[in-house]
């Protein structure tokens, strides 16, 4: 018996087969495929598809994004890290004003892998260009401002002793962040730009 959610799953992938037409779409539908297996924990199914994915150059960046997703899933931090690389590089043959989801994507989940790996400075940078992407995601503000003050208490904790509590700089960084984050708010139409694309089959991932 299928249940709702795999019902759900193959009108979803009819629906994409309508409106794309035959162009490309073999990649979309394993990329899918892949997304499918992974929410389910069949992380060695979704690799397979993931990998058959990679010789569609339009599925190619959403294969690689699925493929660091997993190997993060896994444990696989490194691997994570350079599949999310490669998504970002295979991107910039795409269109500037194409794919903002998934570029936003790469570099929060980037910022993600570097904060669990102990690079706190790393993850600043990765949330702060995720954050020009889409001004107005909670969850990046959110991370960079946890990243923020752990870099702080990182550097605090290697000062060398007698060089303060380190409050005034966290002060700053504060500053800084929040400072940041209005900036991002008032300006944050120019981010949703790529909302109003004509483009309406990217994958859903």
């Amino acid at each position: 018996m299928i249940d709702t959610y795999s019902r759900l799953c193959v009108m979803k992938l009819g629906i994409i087969l309508l409106l794309c037409g035959c162009s490309g779409v073999s990649g979309k539908l394993l990329v899918m495929e892949g997304n499918f297996q992974k929410s389910r924990g069949m992380y060695t199914g979704a690799i397979a598809s993931y990998l058959k994915a990679l010789a569609y150059a339009e599925a190619a960046p959403y294969s690689e994004f699925g493929l660091g997703s997993v190997y993060f899933a896994m444990g696989e931090e490194r691997a994570a890290l350079e599949r999310f690389a490669q998504a970002g590089n295979l991107l910039e043959a795409f269109p500037p004003d194409s794919g903002q989801e998934l570029r936003y994507r790469i570099h929060y989940n980037t910022g993600i892998v570097l904060f669990s790996d102990g690079d706190f400075s790393g993850a600043v940078d990765s949330f702060r260009e995720a954050l020009k992407i889409d001004g107005g995601k909670k969850e990046a503000k959110r991370n960079l401002e946890l990243s923020i003050r752990a870099l702080v208490r990182e550097n605090t904790s290697n000062a060398p002793a007698g060089s303060g509590s380190g409050n005034e700089g966290e002060d700053e960084s504060m500053a800084v962040l929040f400072g940041y984050i209005r900036q991002k708010e008032t300006n944050q139409w120019k981010s949703r730009e790529w909302q109003q694309e004509d483009n309406h089959d990217e994958l859903d991932y």
